[in-house]
């Protein structure tokens, strides 16, 4: 069953005010955290906090993260990503962009595109 614009605002409600992180709303609501991250933009606009980069990562349990509030499952799951990112980093190449065929796979060799 989808989740109504009701429960998509306390999700994102929850995830701005750190009760919750991504990945745990992601889990418990079944869908994947750029959905999750969807939903706090939805609460952002509705709620008329301006939005920026540093804003998402923050409220979405990013850069400014403190492992140690961190569960044994999702210490894991950072684990697995990071463990992702040096295997191919030394295979040489790097994926950018979201899933699915959104994905770009760029050589580390090859210069920036920025």
């Amino acid at each position: 069953m989808a989740a109504t614009r009701k429960q998509r605002l306390d999700v994102g409600k929850a995830v701005y005010e750190h009760r919750i992180t991504k990945y745990e709303a992601a889990r418990q609501n079944h869908v994947t955290e750029s959905c999750v991250t969807n939903w706090l933009k939805l609460y952002l606009s509705e709620a008329g906090i301006p939005y920026t980069k540093d804003v998402l990562e923050i409220s979405a349990g990013g850069t400014a993260r403190d492992y140690s509030s961190m569960t044994k499952e999702e210490l894991v799951h950072e684990l697995m990503l990071r463990d992702i990112e040096v295997a191919r980093a030394k295979k040489g190449y790097e994926v950018k962009g979201g899933g699915g065929k959104a994905k770009e796979y760029r050589s580390l060799s090859e210069p920036s595109s920025k």
